[in-house]
């Protein structure tokens, strides 16, 4: 699976060379304050098998989960492109689905901190709902497990 996308003006655009570890959809009042929206979609994906072209400017910002990101956007039109997840211990990101060349290309896996989502909108019965967060080994395909536990881990600052 190969995914590409770009920000809004162009300057940032990125490929995909590998199958995201996950897709989820974030519900937190966090996303929906950074989106603008509802909910955001995002694929996580090994840093690795992301090739990027282009300038970001990098923001840190609140979570659901209480431990914080780091929002990456082009730093000419500010469409923010990724998300560095403090959590993890290990080189992945988010990329945000809506900068996606095809932005219906993944359906979300999971839907998380669904405590705080839209009284309107309806999650599919099918797919795995959480009020918070969710259990990576619960819910993400053992493939994606694997290639996960085998990272590199980060040094910690």
């Amino acid at each position: 699976m190969k995914l590409t996308g770009r920000c809004s003006c162009g300057q940032v655009r990125y490929e995909i060379r590998n199958e995201p570890l996950f897709t989820q959809a974030c519900h937190c009042t966090d996303c929906q304050r950074t989106t603008g929206s509802a909910f955001v979609i995002h694929a996580v994906v090994c840093e690795e098998d992301v090739d990027l072209t282009g300038e970001t400017k990098m923001s840190l910002a609140p979570t659901g989960s209480g431990a914080g990101c780091e929002l990456h956007a082009c730093a000419t039109c500010g469409v923010i492109i990724w998300v560095r997840y403090c959590y993890h211990q290990v080189p992945v990101i988010a990329i945000r689905a809506g900068t996606f060349t095809d932005t219906g290309a993944l359906v979300p896996q999971a839907h998380i901190f669904t405590s705080r989502k839209q009284s309107w909108v309806n999650i599919p019965s099918d797919v795995p709902a959480f009020a918070e967060g969710l259990d990576r080994d619960a819910v993400w395909p053992s493939k994606s497990i694997e290639r996960y536990q085998n990272l590199p881990k980060l040094v910690q600052h």
